[in-house]
């Protein structure tokens, strides 16, 4: 037999047996690491079965394949797209403001943000049903957790431009507004997760076409109480939003655009359990080890939570969420007030 002509100026070589042998090492890695993992939500815990990987994007990546990657799978995690030292800064400066209460283990260092390991009730802090009633430190909690979201250093932290030029290339906007009702949120070891919903259920002032970009702050890992991500649901949150629509149509306008009219669970949710959410569509939740500088952009109607935090290191979670328009096109007005308690979004 002649042999086979190879052109070996486009020809792309084998990879090395060592090159493939790590490869698949790492491979092998990461089936056990899920193979390992217990999480659970509110309502129960969930399947290891029903647990799958987050793929990650490079923030350099082609802006066609960004773009794909999000009308795809409803979502792009983006690594390393914050300076780590920016985000650690962050993180002492929310734990210094807060430190006062209690909430941090004695003799420990306020970057690292290890819970003190009371009633986790006591510092459910905003976006929780809390008020902080009854207890002076968690009233004491509340208050300064809340004005952390007019401090300075939480407001220079969202003004970092990678965040606006990610943003901006990802949906191709001219412009990019942050809207101004954001929130930092705390998920101590033991806490209330957060349940199962999509962000539309909030913006229906608006169009589906905000960006959310979920920012932890410091280091979560799978098992610390970080956003997990129904697989692919971007789809479902859009039918899901088509029937409200449809089914609200009598109701008055405030009703229509409330997330917490009669057609929705208590708080706006689509439900407790995320185990038994996932399991009636037929869909895997996505979850990742996310490290200092990584960001999530999120579609409106991407169904998400996050695991109750079983950190083993008391690690408490802290994230914010901050979400993005085209300051050109319609988009919710309600959203240009700065968050406070009760303010009804």
């Amino acid at each position: 037999m002649a042999p086979v002509s190879v052109d070996v100026s486009t020809h792309t070589p084998a990879p090395a047996p060592e090159q493939s042998a790590a490869k698949l090492f790492a491979a092998a890695e990461r089936d056990a690491r899920l193979n390992g993992l217990r999480l659970k939500s509110n309502g129960g815990p969930i399947d290891p079965d029903a647990i799958g990987w987050l793929e990650p994007t490079s923030r350099d990546a082609p802006v066609e394949e960004i773009r794909e990657k999000y009308g795809r799978d409803g979502y792009v995690y983006v690594k390393g797209l914050l300076p780590v030292d920016f985000v650690r800064d962050m993180r002492r400066k929310y734990f210094e403001h807060v430190q006062s209460t209690g909430v941090l283990k004695e003799g420990t260092e306020p970057v690292e943000g290890i819970y003190c390991g009371a009633d986790p009730l006591k510092y459910a802090g905003p976006g929780t049903a809390s008020t902080g009633e009854g207890d002076a430190q968690a009233t004491e909690f509340l208050e300064l957790a809340t004005s952390a979201h007019y401090s300075h250093f939480y407001e220079e932290f969202q003004q970092h431009p990678a965040l606006y030029e990610f943003a901006k290339r990802l949906k191709g906007w001219d412009d990019t507004l942050l809207l101004k009702r954001q929130m930092l949120r705390t998920n101590v070891p033991g806490a209330e997760a957060t349940a199962v919903h999509y962000d539309q259920i909030f913006l229906r002032g608006g169009p589906p076409t905000s960006l959310t970009a979920w920012v932890p702050i410091g280091r979560v890992a799978c098992e610390g109480g970080g956003l997990i991500y129904l697989e692919r649901s971007h789809e479902i949150g859009a039918q899901i939003e088509a029937d409200f629509t449809k089914r609200a149509e009598t109701m008055s306008q405030q009703d229509r655009l409330s997330a917490f009219n009669s057609n929705m669970l208590r708080g706006g949710i689509l439900a407790s359990n995320a185990g038994a959410f996932g399991k009636v569509y037929g869909r895997r939740w996505l979850v990742a080890d996310y490290e200092d500088g990584d960001v999530v952009f999120h579609h409106p109607t991407m169904i998400h939570a996050s695991a109750v935090n079983q950190a083993p290191d008391e690690r408490i979670r802290l994230a914010t969420d901050l979400r993005f328009v085209d300051p050109a096109s319609p988009f919710d007005i309600r959203w240009m007030q700065r968050w406070r308690v009760g303010d009804g979004l």
